[in-house]
């Protein structure tokens, strides 16, 4: 399982989604959002950061989640890396702590990039 997180313009309707917003890797010059995945395996570091996508990014403003998901990184490199690691490493090796930051910065430029769109959680 997984999320799916869409950070989008917030006069695109719902069912267009999938249908306007970029996925990882590729950049269209007419998209109206972008769609992020991740995993569940990563639910308590991102719970414990409070960046969780369900219960707190999702229907933020994108500027608002930027905001959130910069107080989470910069508490994240508080803490040793090997610590977060042996604390929220999966032993299914699906996600890591270090890919999880990764998608936390990831959404972070994006949002910083389209301050008034709108991000909703929808796995």
């Amino acid at each position: 399982m997984s999320y799916d997180l869409f950070i989008v313009d917030k006069d695109v309707p719902e069912p267009e989604w999938f249908d306007v917003c970029e996925r990882d890797g590729e950049y269209v010059r007419t998209a109206h959002g972008h769609y992020f995945n991740y995993t569940y395996n990563l639910s308590a570091f991102f719970t414990d950061y409070k960046v969780h996508p369900k219960h707190d990014l999702d229907g933020l403003t994108a500027g608002e989640a930027a905001a959130r998901i910069d107080k989470a990184l910069k508490d994240i490199y508080l803490e040793p890396l090997y610590v977060l690691r042996g604390k929220y490493n999966p032993p299914n090796y699906w996600g890591s702590v270090d890919s999880a930051i990764a998608w936390l910065k990831l959404i972070y430029d994006y949002c910083r990039e389209h301050p008034d769109y709108i991000v909703r959680e929808r796995s």
